[in-house]
């Protein structure tokens, strides 16, 4: 019993001398300095570096920081700033600064999205022009349900007609890139609706069907 009573007690102890890490810097530019309590010396932050409730981060002229916290939130650190890892870890609890994120990455993706459909026209045209039969071009197909409709009815707010286009281009092409906008737009639309059923619906989806997208970083925090 005693010695039980000890091991807890020396875990508790060095939970306090070394406490958990509560995320990592993602990305950092110009001069950024980290210090693990206050009464230590900045020293220079390094990319992928953890920090800890007790630390504290501070960026020079010119400089910008940014942490991914363990729930996947992020918070960037801009120039000339001083701050304590809990003070800025709570605010972006209590910030839900992940939509601007989000809202980032479905840009990056619409991005994308244009520069392929340029592509395909381009090869479409190359092909009228060299004559090729027309029995050699029957494996194009126009898509029935188009993204690029969708993603005008979201940006006009009027999201159950996005709702119903971004659902069906999902369903006409599940593993195709405009599939991968699909959900992270209907989970952006969901999340600003309060509709929970339907967001992890399709932030499970999103994970499942494209493990690597660019968009996982920035989802909604788990409530």
């Amino acid at each position: 019993m005693k010695k039980t009573m000890l091991l807890i007690t020396f875990a508790g102890i060095i939970l306090c001398l070394f406490p958990a890490p509560v995320g990592k810097i993602r990305f950092l530019v110009g001069e950024v300095q980290y210090k693990t309590s206050l009464n230590l010396t900045y020293k220079p932050a390094t990319l992928n570096m953890e920090v800890e409730p007790e630390g504290y981060i501070k960026t020079g002229p010119d400089s910008k920081a940014e942490i991914q916290w363990n729930n996947g939130i992020k918070s960037v650190i801009n120039a000339n700033t001083q701050i304590n890892i809990s003070k800025l870890q709570t605010d972006a609890l209590n910030n839900p600064n992940y939509r601007i994120n989000l809202r980032d990455r479905i840009n990056n993706l619409r991005v994308q999205n244009e520069k392929r459909e340029a592509n395909q026209v381009a090869g479409i045209r190359r092909e009228e022009e060299e004559i090729i039969p027309e029995s050699e071009l029957f494996w194009y197909s126009e898509p029935k349900y188009k993204v690029k409709d969708a993603l005008n009815y979201m940006d006009a707010k009027n999201y159950p007609q996005a709702i119903e286009i971004f659902e069906k281009v999902i369903e006409q092409s599940p593993l195709d890139k405009d599939a991968e906008l699909s959900h992270t737009c209907l989970i952006m639309i969901y999340d600003e609706l309060g509709d929970k059923v339907n967001l992890q619906k399709h932030i499970k989806q999103l994970k499942e069907d494209f493990p690597d997208s660019s968009a996982l970083d920035s989802l909604p925090p788990e409530k």
